[in-house]
C-alpha cells in the first residue's frame, strides 16, 4: 500500500480490506520483537479506513434512497 490516501477503495474486495489490516498491525509495532509503532503511519491508514467507509456509506444510503423512491 505504498499511496495511502490514494489508491482504490479498501472496502472492494475482502483481499484489500486484508491487506490494509496488515499494514495497520505492522505499523502498531511490537511488543515481541521491540519494534514502536510507526504513528504517522497509523493515523494514515486510519484517516483511509474512514474516508473510504464513509464513501461506501453515502453509496448505499444513495442506493437506498432511490429503491424507495421507486417502490
Amino acid at each position: 500500500m505504498p499511496n495511502i490516501k490514494g489508491g482504490p477503495n479498501i472496502f472492494r474486495t475482502p483481499s484489500d480490506l486484508k491487506d490494509w489490516a496488515i499494514e495497520l498491525s505492522d505499523a502498531c509495532g511490537s511488543l515481541i520483537i521491540n519494534k514502536k509503532p510507526n504513528v504517522s503511519k497509523v493515523d494514515a491508514l486510519i484517516e483511509k479506513f474512514v474516508m473510504d467507509y464513509n464513501e461506501n456509506l453515502e453509496k448505499f444510503n444513495g442506493e437506498e434512497k432511490t429503491k424507495t423512491k421507486t417502490n
